[in-house]
């Protein structure tokens, strides 16, 4: 027994030495992420880019070309990927082409001509203050923060004007303006203060009707142009957006390019640029509706985007054509859909297909039509947890069994099974005739023209339940449990990896396989293996990914496409250093 010990720690070790060597090295530009940005606070500009900080990143407009750039949701550093979190403040400082970012507990410094990200300074401020104001002059950075009970009760309403109150409860940081430095400053200068550049409460400043073009009407309390506001919205004169439904999105800053355009960013609602010549505005938005993917589905119009994402504000997200053109679907869009908390999306026949907590739901694009399924028509439960298509059959997997539905005339037939051998179902994926289903209790195959039920061994004495991620390559079953993943051939020979030997004791959540490789996610970033040789590289944050907890893993057109609790990422591992 000590000897078998001996064998399996010297086996890990070397296993060990030999993942750690294949750790891949930090490469710019080779990935990108996306997050919710509707979520938008603080914005700066200068003669070229509009600058927006967000809780879901940063992102870029490009004035002269109207458009956006890719969202900062990681930036670049130099030796590796610099999270951008929960950014609040934002400031342009033209002397050293630096965007000077505030989070809730670091400041982070983007080179915007060499677009390299770092880290500034990181928990300067003590616990429980927000920062409120960002500024420069002379050879200064200046950052400003209250407690934040303070700003909780004094902007509760969001008010377009600060309460003067809020100086009382000033703490000031400053630092070299090229480096960032901070450190708590003591000593304040009045004629200095009086040269700083600032935004944040102390530039959210009434504009006066001097500013606009002439036509314009401005409005109280904040002079605020009178514009049409993109539908559905309507536009209070404080700035609020209101929907159909009497949501509110609150005003959360302003300012004038040199463009013409007035810049307004809503909490919610994302960026609204109004052209002063029209009198109009444009809603833009970036990234998902909810920062949590389960589900991908790629299509040749765009991306389809689910996950529990089930609240107000969130839901199922679009991207069009792979680019910058998002949309969203809510519950309060159709009375059909109950749930928005996607675990699998599907296409078949004309309609798209979505899993979700309450009911099987279906899309028509062409038409925009929708309509759900539930038990009432033959499904075995309420929550929907996998799908799989085979030609005109969509197979449809439950917690509580397995049923398949016939798209030409929406007729679900129920999948008969003793015992446990289709209940708790997690994922199905479908070969010629057959349907292997991963459930809780193990791995099932179903005879798709049959009907006839089979519970297949896992790898005897390595793996155990449950089986949460199937995928396909050529006629080789490969699966994943919390003890590793398994490799099962169409003779039924089985090979196993263990996770605490080949993936540093990381749990496995999914697996996908493609020629060459297989991307294993985990609860600790995602591995890739190379079957032929017996590599494997380890990929985390510190490589670009946008959050370590992955949930599913698709490659699509050479491109790896990873959603994690934390948002999407893209990995362009097939064409690395490629101009995007």
């Amino acid at each position: 027994m000590k000897t078998r010990l001996l064998t399996l720690s010297l086996l890990g070790l070397l296993t060990w030495c030999k993942v750690s060597l294949a750790q891949s090295d930090y490469s710019p530009g080779d990935w990108q992420s996306y997050r919710d940005c509707r979520g938008a606070r603080a914005m700066d500009v200068n003669p070229h880019e509009l600058f927006v900080a967000t809780g879901g990143g940063v992102l870029t407009f490009q004035l002269s070309r109207n458009r956006w750039e890719a969202p900062q949701v990681m930036g670049y550093g130099a030796f590796e990927a610099v999270p951008i979190d929960d950014a609040i403040l934002l400031l342009y400082d033209e002397r050293y082409n630096h965007v000077w970012v505030a989070t809730r507990d670091q400041l982070l410094k983007w080179q915007r001509g060499f677009d390299r990200w770092e880290i500034a300074a990181r928990n300067v401020w003590m616990h429980g203050e927000r920062p409120v104001n960002i500024g420069v002059g002379g050879q200064s950075l200046y950052v400003e923060t209250i407690p934040d009970q303070v700003f909780e009760q004094l902007f509760t309403q969001n008010p377009p004007l600060p309460d003067p109150e809020w100086r009382a409860f000033v703490r000031r940081y400053r630092g070299d303006r090229s480096t960032g430095n901070l450190f708590l400053d003591m000593i304040q200068d009045p004629e200095e203060m009086d040269q700083i550049r600032w935004r944040g409460l102390r530039s959210k400043l009434r504009i006066p009707d001097s500013a606009y073009p002439p036509g314009v009407l401005a409005q109280l309390p904040a002079g605020f142009p009178y514009v049409m506001p993109p539908r559905p919205y309507t536009w209070y004169s404080d700035g609020t957006l209101y929907d159909p439904r009497g949501r509110s999105f609150p005003v959360t800053d302003w300012l004038l390019d040199s463009w013409g355009n007035f810049w307004s960013t809503h909490w919610g609602a994302g960026v609204l640029k109004s052209d002063l010549r029209a009198l109009r505005s444009v809603q833009l938005l970036a990234g998902p509706a909810g920062n949590d993917v389960k589900a991908l589905l790629f299509l040749e119009q765009g991306l389809w985007i689910g996950g529990a994402n089930d609240g107000d504000f969130l839901g199922v997200s679009f991207l069009e054509g792979y680019g910058n053109s998002w949309s969203y679907v809510e519950r309060r869009d159709d009375s059909q859909i109950r749930s928005t908390n996607v675990s699998d999306l599907v296409s078949a026949g004309d309609r798209i297909w979505f899993a979700t907590m309450d009911g099987l739901l279906s899309y028509q694009p062409r038409k925009k039509q929708w309509k759900r399924f539930d038990v009432q028509d033959n499904l075995h439960a309420q929550q929907v947890t996998a799908l799989a298509v085979r030609g005109t059959e969509l197979w449809i997997g439950t917690h509580d069994g397995l049923s398949v539905l016939d798209t030409r005339g929406d007729q679900i037939t129920r999948i008969p099974s003793d015992g446990f051998a289709l209940s708790g179902i997690l994922d199905l994926v479908v070969h010629d005739s057959l349907l292997y289903v991963g459930t809780e209790g193990g791995l099932t195959q179903v005879n798709a023209r049959t009907h006839e039920v089979t519970r297949l061994p896992l790898d005897p004495g390595l793996l155990n339940l449950p089986v949460s991620s199937l995928s396909l390559l050529n006629n080789d079953l490969w699966l994943a449990t919390p003890e590793g993943i398994m490799r099962r051939t169409a003779s039924g020979e089985t090979k196993s990896w263990l996770s605490e030997v080949w993936m540093k004791n990381a749990v496995p959540t999914c697996v996908d396989a493609s020629n060459p490789f297989i991307w294993v996610g985990t609860e600790a970033g995602f591995f890739r293996f190379d079957p032929s040789r017996e590599a494997w590289e380890h990929y985390t944050r510190r490589d670009g990914l946008v959050d370590d907890y992955v949930q599913v893993i698709k490659e699509d057109r050479g491109d790896l496409w990873i959603g994690t609790r934390g948002g999407l990422t893209r990995y362009y591992y097939s064409r690395p250093g490629a101009v995007r």
